[in-house]
């Protein structure tokens, strides 16, 4: 996941917070209580293995350790780590989900800028078929 600069801030739902509402703003999210609503942010959002969220999620980035029932929206990159769990429809330009996390689903996969595309292609190695790639 894509860092942010030292100078932006975190808000922080700690694990013995409970709220419900809707969160808008521009800097990065971290729950680690329970959050019911709706959460829109240009920033990241890290949901800790005691943050629970019952809501529809859009932020640039969606770490999950914890729980969403509710569709995410990752304009960057989706991760479900082993300990997470996800109820809901992701739309999201890149997803890892790791061995032992739950999603349960439909997957909606954005296509990348075209300044991604480019550097992502640029960087591709070409194989005849019938020929071994050297680089395994």
């Amino acid at each position: 996941m894509e860092k942010r600069k030292a100078n932006d801030s975190t808000s922080v739902l700690s694990n013995k917070v409970k709220f419900e509402g809707e969160i808008h703003g521009d800097e990065d999210f971290h729950v680690e209580g329970y959050f019911k609503g709706a959460i829109k942010i240009t920033g990241n959002i890290f949901v800790g293995r005691s943050g629970v969220v019952q809501a529809d999620v859009e932020a640039d980035n969606v770490v999950i350790q914890g729980k969403i029932n509710g569709n995410v929206v990752a304009r960057k990159q989706l991760e479900i780590q082993s300990s997470g769990q996800l109820l809901g429809d992701c739309t999201a330009q890149s997803i890892d989900i790791k061995e032992g996390a739950v999603f349960d689903g439909r997957l909606n996969m954005l296509q990348p800028s075209a300044a991604s595309t480019s550097s992502v292609a640029s960087s591709a190695t070409a194989v005849k078929p019938g020929a071994k790639n050297q680089s395994s």
